[in-house]
Parts: C-alpha cells; sequence; structure tokens
C-alpha cells in the first residue's frame, strides 16, 4: 500500500512539473524540483516492493535509515510550512514610515506577475498610508533590460504614485542584499532628514532672536516716544489725547503727524503687540510645524513581498540591522502557489545554514 502511495506521488510531481511548464515555461525558477521528487518517490515506490520480495537480501538498517530519513525530512518541512503560512497571516501594520518593497524579476516587455501583484498592493497601502514612502529594492540581473528598482518606479509613476514618494535601491540581487541596502538607504534618507531640520531650526533661531532684537528697539522707540509726546500734550503743543496707547487725531507730533500714524509705519511684521508700558517684547510662540520633527524618534518600517516570502524576507531584515519589522503581504499566482512554498522551504535552510536570518 505504501509502494502504491509513493507510486502516485511520483506522478503527480511529474504531472505538476508538466502544468509549470506548459503555465509559465521551462524557464521556471527550480522547476526541476518537481522532477528530482518524482524520480525520488519512483525511487521509495520501487524500493518498498523489492524490499517486500527480498526481505532476507537487504540488510536491516537500510530500511530503518531510510525510514528515519522521511520521517526527519517530513517533520522539517512541515515546521518550515508552518512558519511560512505563519508569515503570510501576520496582522498589517497601521502606520508605517517606510515600506520596503521587495523586488522580482523584469522581462525585457513587462513586469512578472508576482512583480505586478507587489506593486498592486505598495499602491493600495498607499492610499490607505499616506504618510508613508516606499523603498523599492532590487538590481539588475544577467537577463534584465533594466534594474528592478526602476521598472517598479515607473510601473508605480504610471499608475498615478508621486516620485517623491519613492526611494530606489537599484544595488541587490538577492533577498539578504535587498534588506542590508535598503537599511543603509533609509538610514541616509534619515541622516539627510536631520540636517534639514537643524538648518530649519538654526534658521527660525536665527529669525526669533532677529525679531526679538528688533521688538526691543521697538518698544524703546515707543517709550521715548510716548515721553516726548506727553511732554507736547502738557504744554499746549498739541491737542490730542493720549488713550490705550495711542494718540487720537488732532495730537500732532514734531515732525507733522499724529502718533498713531507714526507707529502704523513701522513694518512690524506678524506681530507687534506691545502693551502701553511694557518693558518686555512679547515673544511669538514655534509654530508646531516647527517642532513636530522629531530626529531621533524610532522609524516603523516594513517590508512587502510576496505572502509566501515574507517569513524569510523579515527573518533576514532583523539578523541585518532592523531591530523591528512590520510585513505586508502581497498574494501570488494560486497555479504556483506550491511550487512557491516548497521552493521557500529550500531557501530558508539554505539561508538558515549560512547565517543570514
Amino acid at each position: 500500500m505504501l509502494s502504491v502511495t509513493f507510486g502516485i506521488l511520483a506522478v503527480l510531481c511529474l504531472a505538476y512539473f508538466g502544468v509549470i511548464a506548459v503555465y509559465s515555461g521551462i524557464q521556471t525558477s527550480m522547476i526541476w524540483i518537481w522532477l528530482v521528487l518524482a524520480f525520488f518517490f519512483f525511487l521509495l515506490s520501487r524500493g518498498l516492493v523489492f524490499y517486500h520480495q527480498h526481505r532476507r537480501m537487504v540488510p536491516l538498517w537500510i530500511p530503518v535509515s531510510v525510514t528515519t530519513l522521511l520521517i526527519t525530512g517530513l517533520v522539517i518541512f512541515a515546521i518550515l510550512q508552518v512558519l511560512i503560512f505563519g508569515g503570510i497571516a501576520r496582522r498589517e501594520p497601521a502606520y508605517l514610515d517606510y515600506l520596503i518593497v521587495l523586488g522580482a524579476r523584469v522581462r525585457e516587455d513587462d513586469i512578472s506577475l508576482s512583480l505586478k501583484a507587489r506593486l498592486d498592493r505598495a499602491i493600495r497601502f498607499l492610499e490607505e498610508h499616506p504618510e508613508t514612502t516606499l523603498v523599492l529594492s532590487g538590481g539588475q540581473g544577467e537577463d534584465e533590460p533594466t534594474t528592478e528598482a526602476m521598472a517598479m518606479a515607473e510601473y508605480l509613476r504610471y499608475n498615478g504614485v508621486e516620485p517623491e514618494r519613492m526611494l530606489l535601491e537599484t544595488n541587490s540581487t538577492n533577498t539578504t542584499e535587498n534588506m542590508i541596502c535598503s537599511y543603509a538607504l533609509i538610514q541616509d534618507q534619515r541622516r539627510k532628514e536631520k540636517e534639514e531640520a537643524r538648518a530649519r531650526r538654526n534658521q527660525i533661531r536665527k529669525r526669533r532672536m532677529e525679531l526679538d532684537r528688533f521688538l526691543m528697539e521697538t518698544e524703546a522707540l515707543y517709550g521715548s516716544a510716548k515721553e516726548d509726546d506727553l511732554a507736547g500734550a502738557d504744554s499746549g503743543y498739541g491737542q490730542g489725547r493720549f488713550q490705550d496707547g495711542n494718540f487720537s487725531q488732532g495730537g500732532n507730533l514734531s515732525q507733522g503727524g499724529n502718533f498713531s500714524q507714526r507707529r502704523s509705519s513701522v513694518p512690524v511684521g506678524p506681530v507687534l503687540s506691545v502693551g502701553p508700558g511694557s518693558r518686555e517684547p512679547i515673544r511669538i510662540p514655534p509654530s508646531p510645524k516647527e517642532t513636530e520633527f522629531v530626529p531621533d524618534k524610532p522609524l516603523q518600517i516594513g517590508v512587502l513581498t510576496s505572502n509566501y516570502h515574507l517569513y524569510r524576507a523579515m527573518q533576514i531584515g532583523k539578523k541585518n540591522g532592523f531591530s523591528s519589522l512590520s510585513g505586508v503581504a502581497a498574494s501570488s499566482d494560486p497555479v504556483l502557489f506550491v511550487h512557491f512554498c516548497v521552493r521557500e522551504s529550500m531557501a530558508i535552510l539554505k539561508d538558515k545554514f549560512m547565517g543570514n536570518m
């Protein structure tokens, strides 16, 4: 019975290989996995038949070793699938400063379906989160006409995304480089924002000091003018009356105009609220926009990739600089989904052994 099961699995793997070849082409990445699996299950099927027919000829350690390897492989594969599907079910973040969009294959005249699904998901995310900046990550492969980041930017611009909402990372060639280079690009952008904020604060501080000095000079001038005009009014030089810090019409000054006209001619800008008898200029509080930028606030960063790829991308990111990382999953091709999950299991093992995650 078990030999029949292995035989059916061999046929299914071979049939799925044919489906992939017809659906997306023989050049599909790692399509050979299904030929290897078909051959492997076929050997198991024939081996079981031989073992049942010639049991006395087969040493005991052979079936024990094969059974142990099969069970171990099945357990590892099941654990990897739980991790992959756990990444798919991850909750979407409510706010992000930056969202890293991982690239995928770019063809000569079009982008791949996987990349299109990621970009369409990024567009929907931007519509719901207008404060987020996209980091488009992907270099140029040997068979690609341009960098994946530039192809993504062109697609997004065509669909209405403003260029200022995108940062392009064009040097990476795999997921590990995607995350390392994107982290460096975000840090560089952050330094630029801090420098610009520092320059704005210095400029605001300088203007405020100039305004304070101007207000103090205006206060001194106002106090001097008030004393002179009151003395003129007492001596009968003028007929005006001083009320609420101003002379009414008729109170002539030595230059021929009333004091209120003299005050109104001073170019005080948006503020000249100096009360009568005050010795301190009124300080203008900073605008909220001048203080809302906090240079050292923690950044909220996410990564957007295909659903089956999200777990590995996040683990690599956390291993290579990101203290915290949120995930946004894009849909994947339903016909190729099983192939992607099996291929991703092998990629997780490889990156784990290489220390990338």
